[in-house]
């Protein structure tokens, strides 16, 4: 005897697929590759996922679907997928809206989108008045509704259901975290209104976004210098600054609260987005800003074995952060990897989907810390190097961020042409712009192999009032020399040839503008065909809102984060040997392939 089977033809697509008798329909579109949106995890109270019954058993729906249908001005004949058991053959069609859509992460280098499944969803209810026959507890009345018997209620969600919020027979708003936790009752229908944040907390700059978590669109992004520059331009001198006095760690952890609040606050302002209906933010930081931004020690990342307080933390409340948002929002702190490889790089793998497929593949972050992770096969490794702000255009004389002005590409035709963002005279030079006019010089020997600048002057004269100084090209050259170092170092420790490499992936403030013979000239990157050289620009945001959207993702990041072993160069004997052969600006050598 075999099981009873059906035929679902799903509409537009043409798909046929058989369906057991009894397997609920968003399951049986999901398995022909036509995913709905099943915002509330098939509880039956979003609507989200309506279908049309074209042909086929219409079953009289329940009160609460029929309430969804009629709120979301359906007709008959259509149905909850989630609640819909196949018991007919069966056509079919799906809803532009009800259908789960893929939005792009990455703009630049690799592809990578996400399935949009936030930890904080907004639900429409409406609560029955309790009567003498039947004086159900509110907050019992409230979960059944929900149908999350164990939902958490904070005593300032609890403080509101005696209210008129739940009057009975008017409309609210449930904001849930997580599925496990309410946030909040909020009075009429909100639920357009839920927004989140997403945060690269770098060493140099600090980038931010406000996301419809709804949509996934970006409503409004801000930068600013990070405030914490003021105590040390790189992590090292602000662990020496916690260091030396118990106070000053909490004036870092200050500084980088009231800039990200006033981040927020600007951004609020300029897109009419309140505060209070921000109800989650995800934070990129390296492992010393994660542990500032939360108001733990440095100490151990001072003294060898230089470890970390913690790799990864459950959601923390904002308002224990200090961050001025929903009063019960909640911080997730992208998980550290090892030591000061930090949640930056992971929030960056995330992004570019780099644990995918098996390969041979580097991952370099050109930022302050230089860090470089290597897939061999399945197989991850990290370290860190401190490479130092200059690839972002700080401890440079006319360096500047990549912003309005900056010189960010040159070319020589009988003496140097730039060109800058936005087409501005030139104000300064950033990063990218930098290894330009750096690997030009070195070509037409205004500049040594050693660094030294040809001529009595010391100076690359650029404009008439922007020059690069022999210092500003040590400092260039020092950065170039950390990161070579530490991916030859990598190469050769795990037998991964140069010309085995797959593919290399360059993340950092350099975005997609970066020339990558200029680069390679310099030694900056491994010598392997620029097919093979993809630039994926602010990777650690990205990741950042890739997890703000999807509440996947964030499991996959913790699991990703604690497999990945790391090596530390400081340890390593032959590392200032090898560093002193990189300061040399040329390209990588046969040694190293």
């Amino acid at each position: 005897m075999t099981d009873t089977s059906f035929i679902v033809q799903i509409l537009p697509d043409g798909t046929k697929v058989r369906a057991r008798a009894g397997e609920v329909l968003s399951d049986v579109l999901a398995r022909a590759g036509i995913p709905l949106s099943l915002y509330c995890h098939k509880r039956g109270i979003c609507g989200k996922c309506a279908v049309r019954i074209l042909n086929g058993l219409l079953p009289f729906p329940a009160a609460l679907e029929a309430s969804l249908l009629e709120n979301r001005r359906l007709g008959p004949d259509h149905r909850l997928a989630c609640r819909y058991e196949v018991r007919s053959d069966l056509t079919v069609e799906t809803l532009p809206g009800s259908r789960l859509e893929k939005i792009a992460v990455l703009d630049t280098g690799v592809p990578s989108a996400v399935f949009i499944d936030p930890a904080v969803k907004k639900l429409s209810l409406v609560l029955e008045k309790p009567s003498l026959y039947s004086p159900t507890a509110v907050a019992d009345s409230l979960r059944a509704h929900l149908k999350s018997p164990g939902l958490g209620l904070p005593l300032a969600v609890l403080s509101k259901l005696g209210g008129p919020i739940l009057a009975g027979g008017r409309p609210a708003t449930a904001v849930l975290y997580d599925d496990r936790e309410i946030l909040d009752i909020e009075p009429d229908d909100t639920g357009s209104e839920a927004y989140g944040l997403a945060v690269d907390l770098g060493t140099s700059t600090v980038v931010a976004e406000l996301v419809d978590l709804r949509t996934g669109k970006v409503v409004e992004r801000a930068a600013a210098v990070n405030a914490q520059n003021s105590y040390g331009a790189d992590v090292v001198s602000r662990i020496t600054f916690a260091f030396e006095n118990p106070d000053n760690l909490q004036r870092l952890k200050n500084a980088a609260v009231q800039l990200i609040n006033d981040l927020v606050a600007g951004m609020s302002r300029r897109s009419g987005v309140p505060r209070h209906r921000i109800y989650d933010a995800v934070i990129a930081g390296n492992t010393v800003m994660n542990h500032i931004l939360c108001g733990v020690t440095v100490d151990t990342l001072a003294l060898a074995p230089f470890h970390a307080v913690f790799s990864s933390l459950p959601p923390l409340p904002a308002s224990d952060v200090g961050f001025a948002l929903h009063p019960q929002a909640r911080v997730y702190i992208v998980p550290n990897i090892k030591s000061f490889v930090g949640g930056d790089i992971t929030a960056g793998l995330v992004a570019s989907e780099f644990a995918g497929e098996a390969a041979n593949e580097l991952y370099i972050d050109l930022g302050t810390n230089g860090e470089i992770v290597l897939k061999k096969g399945r197989e991850f490794v990290t370290t860190s190097t401190a490479a130092g702000p200059a690839f972002e255009g700080m401890n440079v004389s006319c360096g500047m961020l990549a912003v309005a002005g900056a010189i960010h590409r040159a070319e020589w035709d009988d003496g140097f042409k730039f060109r800058t963002i936005d087409d501005l005279p030139p104000q300064g030079v950033c990063g990218t712009g930098l290894i330009d006019i750096l690997a030009l010089s070195l070509a037409r020997g205004l500049l040594g192999r050693d660094g030294r600048i040809a001529g009595p002057e010391k100076k690359i004269r650029l404009t008439d009032r922007l020059s690069l100084t022999q210092q500003d090209v040590r400092n260039v050259q020092l950065a170039v020399a950390a990161v070579r170092s530490g991916v030859g170092l990598m190469l050769r420790e795990f037998r991964v040839p140069m010309a085995r490499l797959d593919r290399i992936l360059v993340a950092g403030a350099f975005g997609s503008s970066l020339d990558i013979g200029n680069a390679q000239d310099l030694g900056l990157l491994p010598d392997v065909p620029e097919s093979k050289v993809a630039f994926i620009g602010n990777a650690s945001l990205a990741g950042a809102r890739k997890l703000l959207l999807s509440r996947p993702d964030r499991t996959g990041a913790e699991t990703l984060a604690a497999k990945i072993a790391h090596v530390s160069l400081a340890t390593r004997p032959d590392f200032q040997d090898e560093f002193v052969k990189a300061l040399e600006f040329k390209r990588y050598s046969g040694g190293e392939k």
